[in-house]
């Protein structure tokens, strides 16, 4: 195994046993260390004009089982947490924190509010407003944000389902219709349950809406509609608050796209559910 402080010693140390695409894999990786562990394997793949497998082999020669092992090794060696604070790993007064933090998030929605086309949101309220059936799926700190959105859109009276087994997410994905909808949420586009249970929703005839940070990602390729949350992360960072940030966002605004097309109907719903545990709260 490879130690974390030997990636790119080790990656100059094998330059001549490289093929010619994996040298040209090593001279990025080698110039570009701090850019390549915020990139998705699509997006290198897209970057360097090579295949993912070229890269995944790369990464094998290097002692690695893959791309992302690779990353964390690779995030580990540069010491990513010392950046979180624009390079300070103390700072100077919890106020400096503060306005720090606040910034970054504001940036967040900022960043991601630039990037949500009109023409795509307005095609997400339609689908979803059409459907028979919305199924909500995702894992990880994405399943939690998946959970949030069933919790809204089901208040409004729409047929919103979730839950947080992957096994029950695939089979209830291919129980869907053409009538249906498949709301699938990674970060990174990569994860691979999330990926295969949209392959079985597209199967099945669903149409898959996708909340991702990546627009070359593998989900998104199998998406009718993309809704993009352009945060990066290390791989330390995966479902840090940043990303969660930005899909909250993003699904905020497809709910209250969706609520203003219902209103009426939308509203009665929200009182008979706060009505119905009104007698819980003290």
């Amino acid at each position: 195994m490879v130690q974390k402080e030997n990636v790119l010693l080790t990656v100059e140390t094998l330059k001549d046993s490289f093929t010619k695409t994996e040298s040209r894999i090593a001279s990025f990786v080698l110039e570009n260390p701090k850019k390549v562990i915020y990139m998705s394997l699509t997006e290198l793949s897209d970057a360097l004009k090579v295949s993912e497998g070229s890269i995944v082999r790369f990464c094998q020669k290097a002692g690695f089982s893959g791309f992302h092992p690779f990353k964390i090794a690779m995030a580990m060696s540069e010491s990513p947490a010392r950046d979180e604070i624009g390079g300070v790993s103390d700072p100077e007064s919890l106020s400096e924190l503060k306005n720090y933090v606040a910034q970054r998030y504001m940036d967040v929605i900022r960043d991601t509010s630039e990037f949500i086309s009109e023409e795509t949101l307005r095609e997400c309220v339609n689908a979803v407003l059409a459907a028979g059936t919305v199924l909500l799926v995702g894992v990880g700190a994405s399943g939690n944000t998946a959970q949030d959105a069933f919790y809204k859109f089901m208040r409004i009276g729409l047929n919103f389902k979730y839950s947080s087994d992957a096994h029950l997410q695939a089979m209830m994905a291919s129980q869907l219709t053409e009538k249906d909808v498949l709301m699938a949420i990674s970060q990174s586009g990569s994860t691979l349950e999330i990926v295969d249970i949209a392959n079985i929703a597209k199967k099945s005839g669903a149409t898959v809406i996708c909340v991702t940070g990546y627009a070359r990602s593998p989900l998104a390729k199998v998406s009718s509609h993309v809704l993009l949350t352009p945060t990066r992360e290390t791989p330390f960072e995966s479902g840090a608050i940043r990303s969660k940030v930005a899909q909250l966002y993003v699904l905020e605004l497809l709910f209250m796209a969706v609520f203003q097309r219902m209103r009426e109907t939308g509203q009665k719903s929200i009182e008979k559910t706060a009505e119905a545990v009104a007698k819980w709260i003290y």
